[in-house]
């Protein structure tokens, strides 16, 4: 069992991971976080944790950005009525259409209204992922060999899923 400061560690990383995601998006007009506490339905009739949406926003290009999509998250998959963490084990990432993972959920840690859970994309090696959930914000990070990828929020209902181009870091050259 993780201890307090485990938890809060894991917690700190993970908004850190949203802090620098959070300055990728154009800041909006008044408060952009969420107003009203999200709905949790398990439902989802595409069956993955992401959904389309008409609902866009004009977004600068940025060039670490191979390419971006609006979704809605179903939080109802990983959160109850309650707001406790629901004990799932294998969820359906789809990131994109080509990029569809199912993610090996090991680890789920709650301390007040700050929900994180990590684990393995299923048969990809040197797999992982991060997804927090916190103040009814969603944000997750996903990577392997294969691609690296981000759900960040861009208003209340509304999250951005890019794919990171890793060839614009310093090093990432291939």
């Amino acid at each position: 069992m993780k201890t307090r400061m485990q938890v809060l560690w894991s917690a700190l990383t993970a908004l850190i991971l949203f802090g620098c995601a959070v300055l990728q998006t154009v800041p909006l007009e008044g408060n952009s976080l969420p107003l009203a506490t999200p709905t949790f339905s398990a439902s989802n009739e595409s069956g993955g944790l992401f959904a389309d949406t008409d609902h866009t926003r004009n977004l600068p290009s940025e060039p670490h950005i191979s390419r971006a999509r609006f979704v809605t998250v179903s939080l109802g998959q990983l959160i109850d009525e309650a707001g406790e963490a629901r004990e799932v084990r294998n969820i359906t990432f789809n990131l994109f259409p080509d990029a569809t993972y199912t993610g090996v959920i090991e680890q789920v840690e709650q301390a007040g209204d700050t929900i994180s859970w990590s684990g393995v994309l299923e048969e990809v090696d040197l797999s992982y992922f991060t997804m927090v959930y916190t103040s009814g914000v969603f944000m997750g990070h996903f990577a392997s060999p294969l691609g690296v990828y981000e759900v960040v929020f861009v208003e209340e209902g509304l999250y951005r899923v890019i794919e990171i181009d890793q060839t614009k870091f310093p090093g990432g050259e291939g």
